[in-house]
């Protein structure tokens, strides 16, 4: 009988277990590299359609129309009519008029090439954003993709310790149904037992948030639906501080960002300089004008068939004093672009720092992810070992307990040190600036 209780408790287990770690595959899943990940962010991101579109915008404001450097012309027409009853007399007055006019600046102290400088550096501008925005994206899908592995892994572990445990509380329960064993004992294997599977099934619900996690930044809510082919590995690179430098002045792009902010500070400042200077304007255009028959009865206007009018005009304008508004001006745009400046060399420094903290924390994780390793090789060989003393009565289960608690805390603890180790490195490569050809999916 209580041969029959085990096999069907057992097999009660397994069918949970079986159930439980195929929630996910249990619809037909596809694979998902890590190269395929991104290549998908790229393509779906929320944050990087948007930001493309931007770009897309600042493109078109780049021409030289909205610089200013073409004429603008217009079109213009009119009917005019009235009717004055003066003296008995109608008199009755009706005009068409139509013309051309254009306006165009041909000089102005080279204020539309300054226009033209500043509009492409805005449009290098939205583009040094989008890439931001693309090395924020890259980060993140391979934070997140890695952190699904990271609790895939958890979830293994968590499922062996809760199998032990089950392994525990059956021998302990069979061993009371034939007399041998203690019930006070087989209560505690079995809360033992209850625990780790509760930790089980709250493990199974991080997993799933951390597939959402990931389908958010792909912009795929089916990413349920997907197995990840990657593993979670440790990293195994060394790097120098002073190159790390070097690559950082160079290729990172929050730096190249503020170079570029700084050049239209310049550049509003070259604009402001160009009030000192006079500007000249062509106008010309022609009127038409017309008094329909049907619509004049007066006799001076009757014999009026219409006019014509052309005109041509150059004129010049030089501002000689507006209350020193143009040096002001001028002045305030040099302290902006000091401003800018000192932007630029804070900005410098604090990535320098972070550079430094980030290089010191890599260092250190590479070596707890090491010394967690060794650890867990000590765990697992404890637990072999203990296992065998446990049916061998060498240590009571009490003892067993206790050994089957740190393993688990030993196995969590390297998992969570290769996870951590892989995100110092994304950390390094995105702020020198190599996060993309170092993750290039062409």
């Amino acid at each position: 009988m209580s041969f029959i209780k085990i096999m069907r408790s057992t097999l009660l287990l397994l069918f949970i277990l079986f159930f439980s770690n195929n929630r996910e595959t249990a619809i037909a899943q596809d694979a998902l590299s890590l190269p395929e990940a991104i290549i998908r962010g790229l393509e779906n991101n929320y944050k990087i359609r948007i930001e493309k579109s931007r770009t897309t915008i600042a493109t078109k404001q780049n021409t030289w129309g909205a610089a200013g450097a073409y004429p603008s012309i217009s079109l213009n027409g009119a009917f005019n009519n009235s009717f004055d009853d003066r003296l008995g007399e109608n008199n009755e007055t009706g005009l068409l008029k139509g013309g051309i006019a254009l306006n165009w600046t041909l000089f102005n102290g080279f204020a539309v090439r300054i226009r033209k400088d500043q509009l492409a550096i805005l449009e290098e501008v939205s583009a040094g954003n989008a890439v931001l925005v693309i090395e924020n994206t890259i980060q993140a899908i391979v934070l997140s993709y890695h952190k699904i592995l990271l609790e895939k892994e958890r979830l293994k572990v968590l499922q062996q310790v809760m199998q032990l445990s089950k392994d525990r509380y059956d021998y302990i329960q069979n061993r009371v149904d034939m007399g041998a064993g203690s019930t006070y004992e087989a209560l505690q294997a079995k809360n033992a037992w209850l625990t780790d599977k509760s930790l089980f099934i709250n493990q199974e619900m991080v997993f799933r948030s951390s597939k959402r996690e990931l389908g958010y930044l792909l912009a795929d809510p089916q990413l349920m639906n997907y197995d990840l082919t990657d593993s979670l590995n440790t990293v195994d690179a060394s790097y120098s501080l002073d190159a790390l430098k070097e690559k950082m002045t160079a290729y990172n792009q929050t730096l190249k960002n503020q170079y570029l902010n700084l050049m239209i500070l310049q550049k509003r400042t070259a604009l402001e300089q160009s009030g000192r200077y006079p500007s000249v304007s062509l106008n010309g255009g022609g009127d038409y004008s017309h008094y329909p028959e049907a619509l004049n009865n007066s006799e001076s206007i009757k014999n009026l068939s219409g006019s014509y009018s052309a005109y041509a005009n150059l004129s010049l304008r030089y501002n000689l004093f507006n209350g020193n508004q143009v040096n002001r001006n001028i002045q305030i745009a040099k302290i902006e672009e000091e401003i800018g400046e000192t932007q630029l060399e804070d900005i410098r420094h604090q990535l320098s720092n972070q550079l430094i903290d980030l290089y010191d924390l890599f260092e250190v994780r590479k070596e707890l992810a090491h010394i967690a390793n060794e650890n867990l090789k000590t765990a697992e060989l404890n637990l072999q070992i203990s296992t065998d003393k446990y049916k061998n009565g060498v240590i009571n289960s009490f003892n067993f307990r206790d050994v089957q608690k740190t393993y688990l805390q030993t196995a969590l603890s390297e998992l969570n040190a290769i996870y951590q180790l892989i995100a110092s490195h994304v950390d390094l490569i995105r702020i020198t600036g190599g996060i993309i050809t170092e993750y290039d999916t062409q």
